[in-house]
């Protein structure tokens, strides 16, 4: 069995995933790049992991770039599309002093407007997932450093979400 993390860093780490989310969902980009290490990646394998999502995965890749993905207006960017990340149960590892990984199951709903209004919904999709996060600590502070969602199922049209998303 993983050795456990302490209180202090289950509410650090637990409080990274919820920001995370909520940045997401908000479009708060400026929060996003306040929790996240200068450079993200994910062990086992040693890459950010959206293959399951987007087809996309990195090596690794630096804040501005990961912020500026996730934001691009063909993604969750969209202005047309709202989104909330649940985070139901969760459980944490210690992999060293200074890292620990995080396995959230979550349902991330999503919906499509038609316009800017937001009054006729065009499509939903929500994603089921289970979701590894990978957190760091960076001059003694915990920071939100990778991540790899690995998709159970789809709900309803999931795939219409992103019509415009290129490579």
């Amino acid at each position: 069995m993983a050795a456990t993390i302490a209180f202090d860093e289950w509410l650090a780490c637990s409080a990274l995933s919820f920001e995370w989310g909520e940045s997401y969902d908000s479009k708060d980009w400026g929060c996003l790049a306040a929790i996240i290490t200068p450079e993200l990646n994910v062990r086992k394998p040693d890459e950010v992991d959206y293959t399951d999502v987007t087809g996309k995965k990195w090596p690794s890749i630096s804040a501005e770039d990961f912020v500026k993905f996730m934001s691009r207006t063909d993604f969750l960017g969209d202005p047309l599309i709202d989104s909330q990340h649940f985070l139901g149960a969760s459980k944490y590892e210690k992999m060293s002093e200074d890292e620990n990984l995080g396995f959230h199951q979550l349902r991330a709903a999503h919906q499509r407007y038609t316009d800017l209004e937001k009054k006729t919904v065009e499509a939903k999709g929500h994603c089921h997932c289970v979701i590894m996060h990978r957190y760091k600590k960076v001059n003694g502070v915990w920071k939100f450093a990778g991540l790899r969602p690995t998709i159970r199922w789809n709900e309803y049209d999931f795939h219409k979400m992103y019509p415009n998303f290129k490579d």
